[in-house]
Order: structure tokens, then sequence, then C-alpha cells
């Protein structure tokens, strides 16, 4: 919902929205029920309604929208969708209706403007339409009536499309299951080898022969399954010799069907196999695929992640020199990338790997599969990364730059290893079912108070080290712009082992355009 103070709709877009209510609900039927994205204002209220709390960020009460689901056929959802607020609650308000699957969901979009509209209101007026419609409501109306009669017309239109299509689908698939085969054989066909072929030359073909047993990928012996990446993803302990030993990191192709997955496995597989070459950056030794997986064979980095080895620590935590000895390699790491204009994406403690070194930490970053390449003047729009690691500008769904929210990451890794395992929600205070938003919102707002990082740093076990703090200080920075870049993060402390290599055989006349994927035909 954005960085600034939460908008409600404007006093008198929220005043016709209740208005519409109050007059709908005395002359519809029993069994509708209302709704409004906003809490309810006036003192006097319909019996049969539904509205968020007046708490920041906002709550729907579960029981309250369960009960209506028991009494009521339609919820009506009048709105103007002119606030990410109201976008905000929409989406939580279909999470709480869906085990209600019986109840249909009719959002109504009301004008603020009446008359003669312009033409920049149109436009408005439709892109807040088209934003409802994707959110996944039954039916948006838009510009419903305010008689009665000729709402519930239109209502029982929707109604009767929706059972319509239902029942065209059902005989559809009923009619010709293969039919139904045939369209996901072509998708299949199209999606993993007619477009690797044309648009991505570096990318294997299916290798129909490949062995895959319990105990055996093609060459590799498999050891054991050592975690899990994301879903549809999983990683397995692999060997091909005595000397080799490698992680398979597994793509289920019944999980990944669009054409955005295929993008970023491809780019995951281009940067660690043929472009990034740093010795703090997991490389990719080979790669193949079956009619069902995709592989990537990995180096072996360590046994444990930097979570795992938090997680078996005394306190749960490293002491200053290695926290500060980790951070710091993997801020080499995405220096290099960022030199490159290529950011990771998903920094955090599980996607750092480590493995004891002559009773040193030596560390590698992971997982590369939101990662892209993205020039400095390149906004991002598309969130991802979880909390405690995710940078509150992108958690707050606002456009980011992604290099900034990679160097808040890091910051995030480096206060989890010296301060403790949960330092970032000790310090900060959010319960385990918070909301992504609003709990970004309370970590910029933490971040900005005088003395936070050291308050941070030490709730868990009253850990000081002005070393860590000047490194904190200058990644946990809540405005982007203000915050330390990579570089001078890396160049503050002693050079990685090892120099990073070229990135031999890059050829950049050649090289694929990592930019998001474009829409690709699936039939």
């Amino acid at each position: 919902m954005g960085a600034r103070e939460v908008r409600l709709p404007s006093a008198s877009s929220q005043a016709a929205i209740e208005s519409y209510v109050s007059r709908m609900a005395s002359q519809l039927p029993a069994h509708f029920a209302f709704a409004t994205l906003v809490p309810w204002s006036s003192p006097q209220r319909p019996s049969k309604l539904a509205t968020p709390d007046s708490a920041p960020g906002g709550h729907w009460d579960a029981e309250g929208i369960a009960s209506l689901a028991s009494e009521c056929g339609s919820l009506l959802v009048p709105c103007t969708f002119e606030t990410r607020y109201e976008k905000y609650m929409m989406k939580k308000l279909l999470e709480q209706l869906e085990p209600h699957g019986d109840l249909c969901v009719f959002v109504l979009q009301l004008l603020e403007v009446w008359g003669e509209l312009s033409r920049e209101y149109v436009q408005e007026v439709m892109a807040r339409h088209d934003a409802l419609v994707v959110l996944g409501a039954n039916a948006v109306v838009l510009d419903p009536s305010d008689n009665s009669d000729r709402l519930l017309q239109t209502l029982d239109q929707e109604q009767a499309w929706l059972k319509v299509n239902a029942k065209r689908v059902n005989t559809m698939i009923d009619r010709d299951e293969d039919e139904f085969q045939r369209v996901l054989d072509y998708h299949h066909k199209l999606l993993w080898e007619d477009v690797p072929k044309a648009l991505m030359s570096n990318f294997d073909p299916i290798d129909r022969n490949l062995v895959e047993t319990a105990n055996r990928v093609g060459d590799y012996h498999v050891t054991r399954l050592c975690g899990n990446a994301r879903s549809g993803n999983y990683v397995l302990l692999a060997s091909r010799s005595e000397s080799e030993k490698v992680v398979l990191k597994i793509y289920d192709k019944s999980v990944h069907v669009i054409a955005a997955d295929l993008h970023c496995i491809y780019r995951e597989l281009r940067f660690l196999r043929d472009m990034l070459r740093h010795p703090h950056i997991i490389r990719c030794n080979n790669m193949f695929h079956s009619f069902s997986q995709v592989y990537l064979a990995l180096e072996f980095g360590g046994k444990q992640n930097l979570h795992q080895r938090l997680w078996d620590q005394p306190g749960f935590r490293l002491d200053s020199k290695d926290a500060v000895d980790c951070t710091m390699q993997i801020a080499g790491a995405l220096a290099y990338c960022h030199s490159q204009d290529v950011v990771h994406g998903q920094v955090s403690l599980k996607h750092i790997v480590m493995e004891d070194q002559s009773e040193t930490l030596f560390c590698r970053l992971v997982d590369f599969f939101q990662a892209s390449h993205r020039p400095e003047s390149m906004p991002l729009a598309t969130p991802c990364g979880d909390l405690p690691c995710i940078a509150p500008e992108v958690a707050l769904d606002e456009s980011y730059f992604a290099k900034p929210a990679d160097c808040w990451s890091l910051g995030v890794v480096l206060l989890e290893a010296a301060g403790g395992l949960g330092s970032m929600r000790q310090a900060v205070g959010w319960p385990e079912d918070a909301e992504l938003e609003p709990t970004a919102r309370r970590i910029k707002n933490f971040f900005s108070g005088e003395g936070s990082h050291g308050r941070a740093l030490a709730v868990m076990g009253g850990v000081r080290s002005e070393l860590v703090l000047a490194n904190l200080s200058a990644l946990l920075e809540p405005t982007p712009t203000a915050r330390a870049a990579m570089g001078a993060i890396a160049q503050s402390s002693a050079q990685p082992r090892g120099a990073a290599e070229g990135p031999e055989g890059w050829n950049e006349s050649e090289h694929l355009d990592l930019s998001p994927a474009p829409s690709l035909p699936i039939a």
C-alpha cells in the first residue's frame, strides 16, 4: 500500500458507498449481504454487513464472514477502488472467502463523478475496473443502478452467465478428454521444446533416454534429499565420482507451466553456468532435462545454509567477527553481480550456503531463480522475497530499484547472523501470522528511529559491535536512495579469497535478453 500513510477513499466517496449500502440493504432480498472495503463510519449500519476493523492495515472478522456466508448466497461489495488500501482489503476479503465457494461475490464499482465524464477519468475508471477483474471476484459491475429492481436484474444476468460458462466448460471437458490432453501435450512441447529451440540456444534439448530412479539421475548417483527450495523445486545431493560432489536442483515441469517460469530457469542457468564467475557465487556445472524434470547440477557449497548454521549455534548467532566475515563475502559476490547489472532479488539466510575451510567459514550465494539483468535506471514492480529479509519498498507494493533492495536484504542477513536468529522480528515485533505490507511499514518506521540499529542488534543477547553497527546503519537505511551501495560495502572489507574471473565464453553481442519474459502463446 506504499510507504505513505494509509490513504482511505475520499470522504465524499466513502459517504456515497455507505449511502448506497444503506439504501440497497433495505430493498434487496434477505439472501444478499454487503461488505465495504473501509471501516464503517456512521453509527447506524445494516445487519448483514462485513467491514474491516480500524486497526492499521485492517483485518477482517473471519467468524463474521463465515456467518454471512452460511446465511446468504451473494455478497455485494460496493467500492470506488481509488486507493491501494481498497486493493489490499479486497485481496484479503477474497482470501477469507476461499473456503466458502458457494458464495457469489459481486463487486459494484461506483463512480465518484457523475454527468459528463472526461477522457482521463474514463481511462482511470477502466484501469480500476481491469484491476478488480484480475482479483478474482465472480463479477464486477461497473456503475451499478440505484434502482433495486434494475440492480437485481443485472445480478441475475451475471449469475446466469456464470452458470452458462461453468456448464460450457464442464461439457467441453466431459465431451473430449482426449482433446484436452492434446492441448496439454501441445502446451508442453511448445514451452519445453519449441521455445527453447527457437530462442534459447544454450538450453539443451530434452534427453528422452535420461535415467531417473530413486538412486540415480543420468550419470549422477543420488545420496540424499537435502531440502526444499521452493514449491515445485527440490534439491538432491549427488555425485558422479568420489571427487565430484554436486547438488542437483530440480524443477518439476508439472508445476512450472508458464513462459515466465521457463525464462527464470534459463536466466539462472545462464547466470550460473555462463556469465558469473566469483568465488562466493555457486557455479552450475551442467544442465539436462527429461520430459518431466529440469536438472541443474550445481557446485556443492556445504551441508548447511546460514539459517541452519545459526539454528545450531549458542544464542542462535555467530560471533561478530564471523558474522561480518560471512556477510562481507556475500557483499563481494553481490557487488560483482551489481557491477554487471545483475540483481539477485532474494538474498536471505537460506540462500547462503557455507562450509568450514581452515577454521573459517566459506560462504556462497545460491538460488538465482528470481535474479535478473537490471540496469541502474530500470525500476521493478513485481515483488519477490519474504520476511524478514525483504526490503520495505518491495513489500509495500511500490515501484522499486532492485540493487538497493539487495543491499537491505544483506543488512538483515548481517543482523540475524550477529544479533541472533529472529532479531529483526524481536526488535520490530510482529506476530507469526503477520501480513506482509503492515509489517513492512512497521519495519520501515522502526529503522527510521534514532538508535534503532543498536537496539535491534542487542535485542536477543545484548550484542555490541561498532563494526556490525556501522554496516547495519549503512544497509538498513529505510530510504533506498540513501542506502549504501553494495560496492561501497564490499570495499570497506578485506577482498574475498580468490579473484573474480571474467565471464568466460560470454559474448555480449549474442547474450540473452535477461529482462522479464514477454507473453508467449500457450495453445
